[in-house]
């Protein structure tokens, strides 16, 4: 009954999807039901028939900040890769949730304006990179989002949120502390600066990240959020866990703060080497590390 619905509104469905072909940790098994709405209404229709069946669900864009479960998912995924309308006005670049980081700091270097190099490079869409303020280089995304377009599940409304009420935090915001907001678009807001400059500094993050990050592995990226006064790639590297590694799963031993899979690693993998990291790194250095990546 819900795939028809579903269908009768034009959204691609999926049934029994691999959840590992869409993680950046190429982890995860099938979920009931992957929906690929194309545009915001079939979106909202989407959320509509989810909510009216009691139907649980996820959204998720690039799936590069997390891990899903080696169980699958009895539920509907939706994901918003189809999201990309881009459009740059002055010194505001308003973006889909589908939009990757990437394609928004190149939209922003070619209009001539500062405030986004620093996500150049990181594997995310604005939907997840705004629900998590993502960051790095010192700059993230409560920097620049002035605003996020949502469909706030409790009222069945769309509504706009401005940025004290996003309520960002270090890694974190209020869609990460309430289910009750699905992120459509946001709306950026930059400085003019000089086009060389703003692709010099995009350059420079890019060689950073390729010279010291495990791109050639399935990773979610940073592991654990950084502890106040630490580094948590240091902590774990003075541990010597560099290379220990659980079934598929293995400590980096290009930058100690990632976990990479290195073939046929499991969700369970990840999160037995996860404990067994902030365990050693709490005897060690007295330091809790607190996990940037999310198990669903």
């Amino acid at each position: 009954m819900i795939l028809q619905a579903l269908k009768s509104v034009g959204i691609r469905t999926e049934a029994a999807y691999p959840l590992a072909q869409s993680s950046s940790f190429r982890i995860g098994g099938r979920a009931r039901l992957a929906l690929f709405p194309d545009t915001r209404e079939q979106m909202l229709s989407a959320l509509r028939i989810l909510a009216a069946s009691d139907t649980p669900f996820w959204i998720i864009g690039n799936a590069s900040n997390v891990v899903f479960p080696d169980e699958g998912f009895d539920g509907a995924v939706l994901f918003t890769s189809a999201f990309r309308e881009l459009t740059v006005e002055n010194e505001n670049v308003r973006a889909g949730a589908g939009v990757t980081l990437s394609q928004i700091a190149l939209a922003a270097r070619d209009a001539s304006l500062g405030g986004a190099a620093f996500a150049y490079g990181i594997p995310a869409t604005l939907g997840g990179a705004v629900f998590m303020n993502a960051g790095a280089f010192g700059g993230c995304m409560a920097d620049i989002c002035e605003s996020t377009l949502c469909y706030d599940l409790l009222k069945g409304e769309l509504i706009t949120l401005s940025a004290a009420e996003q309520a960002f935090g270090y890694r974190s915001s209020i869609y990460e502390k309430t289910a009750r907001y699905a992120i459509l678009e946001a709306t950026l807001s930059l400085k003019a600066a000089d086009r060389n400059a703003v692709d010099a500094d995009m350059k420079r993050y890019l060689a950073h990240r390729k010279a010291t990050q495990p791109l050639e592995y399935p990773s979610a990226g940073s592991v654990f959020k950084r502890p106040e006064g630490h580094y948590a790639g240091k902590l774990i590297e003075d541990c010597g866990l560099k290379g220990l590694r659980i079934g598929g799963a293995e400590v980096s031993q290009k930058h100690a703060g990632f976990i990479v899979n290195r073939g046929g690693a499991t969700a369970a993998d990840v999160k037995a080497l996860v404990a067994e990291i902030q365990a050693r790194v709490l005897q060690n250095s007295g330091v809790q590390l607190e996990c940037e990546i999310r198990f669903l």
